[in-house]
């Protein structure tokens, strides 16, 4: 079924949502680099900023997510996988932002704060990797947004996917 956000019929979350994993995921790598690196602020610097550029990209990537989401997901087969895809990336954004609002003005350079900012980022990074998997699950499995090859398969696809929310 074909995403009514899409540029030259290519779906726009799909190319969006790199940015903000692979920042989320360094974000992490630099909490261990720093913590490896005895504390060198400058590491818990790079995970700060890149933290909140993961924020604003993957908030950036929620909004064609959220229009495929009520356009094409909750009147599929796939909405029930659809919505915990949506949950775990916004539960995922908000452990990033508590981290973010315990690492600001370096206040969690030592300590307890900086252990509780590993493990948020921790869990934030799990949840991403399974709701990666679930939004890999809606356009393989379910075929959501992907391009039919005719109009015979986007009619069987429509469908597939005309049951009522």
């Amino acid at each position: 079924m074909r995403s009514k956000f899409a540029i030259a019929g290519h779906p726009i979350h799909p190319m969006l949502v790199a940015l903000p994993i692979g920042l989320y995921i360094w974000a992490l790598v630099s909490d261990v680099v720093y913590l490896a690196r005895d504390r060198d602020a400058l590491w818990y610097d790079i995970s700060f900023w890149t933290s909140i550029a993961a924020i604003a990209t993957a908030l950036l990537a929620a909004l064609p997510g959220f229009g495929d989401y009520f356009t094409m997901a909750v009147r599929s087969d796939a909405r029930g996988t659809a919505t915990t895809h949506m949950v775990l990336n916004l539960a995922s954004t908000s452990l990033f932002i508590i981290a973010v609002l315990l690492m600001r003005d370096r206040g969690a350079l030592d300590g307890s704060r900086w252990t509780i900012v590993l493990l948020l980022q921790l869990l934030a990074v799990g949840l991403l990797s399974v709701s990666g998997w679930l939004g890999g699950e809606m356009v393989f499995k379910h075929h959501l947004a992907v391009v039919p090859d005719d109009e015979e398969s986007a009619g069987a696809e429509w469908s597939r996917h005309a049951a009522p929310p």
